[in-house]
């Protein structure tokens, strides 16, 4: 029996923090479109590693955190720019 490496033709590239980009936009309560957040986010659905969800009643705004991998700056800046020039968004912020 051998022992030692096993390779996978399947290998998950390795992340620096530098390809790891979040984006917040927030919303009144009840005010997110997901639709509308959807529909900007499609042409980057490969970029996309995770998107939640959170209501804040009490501060009386809901957000949502979008992960995104591999993204160049100007991509980021387009994605922004189409949030902020939709009338139900309160903002967006990028965060690294």
């Amino acid at each position: 029996m051998k022992s030692g490496h096993i390779e996978t033709e399947f290998q998950l590239p390795v992340m620096r923090a530098e390809d790891r980009h979040r984006l917040v936009v927030r919303a009144r309560v009840q005010g997110i479109r997901i639709a509308a957040v959807w529909q900007v986010l499609l042409p980057f659905s490969r970029n996309v590693e995770h998107v939640g969800i959170k209501t804040f009643p009490e501060r009386g705004f809901e957000e949502v955190e979008i992960a995104l991998v591999q993204t160049g700056r100007d991509l980021l800046d387009s994605i922004v720019a189409r949030f902020n020039g939709m009338s139900w968004v309160m903002s967006t912020t990028y965060c690294r």
